[in-house]
């Protein structure tokens, strides 16, 4: 086969897309010898390094990516057709010009089920989401809930159209014990982190309810630990600058910004980590924490408790007094605590990259030869 990917978001975009595109597409390269790849790549990426460019099975496409709206409808189907690719896989958009068999790789339909925490630009800009993956030939998505809000929305009539395919974990999330003490000690300098803290990582924004939780600070038992933030700002951005003055705990919050190479080990050095986010389409940093070795305590919401299983301890995301009494749960019972910890391990397991890859490659096989 002859196969597209649209990997625009391999070297900069959304922080889960970007980690999500880059994986899945190593592991599809590393995995696959047998047929040929088309990469598309960001044309302001032009001097990075891609690490299996040599392969003789990859060749790679630098297309304009200043829009991925417009550039899946209009410039990717271009190199499609000249080249007669087989299929393509789009991230979220797919081309109504586009010969091959697409397949629409949709990462989530938030912005219909939960309008209110997305603004009209972003509404505007998906609003075409829908007709266009009805023009596909095929559905891929990331969590069975992902598939359900997919079918309620009518983005297909044919479940037997749209496949699940769970995002895995990156090899780089270990446990504490997988890292030197040096390195340890020098992350601690870095970011100044304390030895015991609490962690948050993703955006902040009203979804991802960061709110809620640094309400839940002053709320614990424990008033020392502190709370580690790895995220920036995001559109419909939270309030938390003004309630953590309000509540007059500057000193227990620390900002670090988004993080990318360093994340796994900040992760592995937290006490517990914290994602009381209102809705998620699969939930990549509590399986990451899980991986890590890190008790998670999370919303009940929508797809998290489908990837997180009996590891997650699990809380209402309007309740700052339930987030706190579940996170001094997991401080005060070394039981509970060491038992969430290998559900966590254990349960992480289940997500691999290579699974990912394989069962990607398995759909266009078979939707190709249809």
């Amino acid at each position: 086969m002859k196969i597209g990917i649209d990997a625009k978001w391999y070297f900069e975009g959304p922080p889960s897309g970007k980690r999500v595109v880059r994986s899945l597409v190593d592991h599809m390269l590393a995995h696959d010898q047998e047929n040929q790849y088309f990469i598309f790549l960001n044309a302001k990426n032009r001097n990075e390094r891609f690490p299996v460019a040599s392969n003789k099975n990859v060749t790679i496409c630098y297309v304009w990516a200043g829009n991925n709206l417009l550039s899946n409808v209009f410039i990717i189907p271009f190199y499609s057709n000249r080249y007669r690719l087989d299929t393509v896989l789009y991230q979220n958009f797919v081309s109504p010009f586009d010969r091959s068999k697409t397949i629409a790789y949709i990462h989530d339909v938030l912005f219909l089920s939960n309008p209110e925490y997305y603004t009209v630009y972003e509404r505007l800009y998906f609003s075409p989401l829908k007709i266009l993956t009805r023009l596909s030939d095929f559905i891929i998505t990331v969590s069975e809930e992902e598939k359900k809000r997919l079918l309620q929305f009518n983005f297909s009539k044919q479940a037997k159209k749209i496949a699940v395919v769970y995002h895995g974990v990156d090899e780089s999330f270990r446990t504490i014990d997988k890292y030197s003490s040096e390195s340890i000690l020098e992350m601690k300098k870095r970011f100044n982190l304390p030895d015991n803290f609490l962690l948050y990582v993703g955006r902040l924004n009203l979804r991802k309810n960061i709110d809620n939780l640094l309400r839940a600070i002053p709320l614990l038992k424990n008033k020392t630990i502190t709370l580690v933030v790895v995220g920036a700002d995001d559109w419909k951005k939270s309030n938390h600058t003004q309630i953590i003055r309000h509540l007059g705990i500057e000193d227990r919050i620390q900002f670090t910004g988004a993080l990318f190479k360093e994340l796994g080990i900040v992760y592995s050095m937290a006490k517990i980590f914290c994602f009381p986010s209102y809705a998620e389409s699969f939930g990549l940093p509590p399986l990451e924490s899980m991986a890590s070795g890190v008790p998670i305590v999370v919303s009940n919401t929508t797809s998290l408790p489908e990837i997180c299983g009996a590891a997650g301890s699990y809380i209402t995301p309007n309740d700052p007094i339930q987030i706190a009494g579940m996170i001094d749960n997991l401080l005060e019972h070394e039981d509970l605590y060491r038992e969430k910890r290998l559900l966590g391990i254990e349960q992480s397991k289940k997500f691999t990259w290579t699974n990912a890859a394989v069962k990607v490659i398995d759909i266009m096989r078979v939707i190709v030869k249809k």
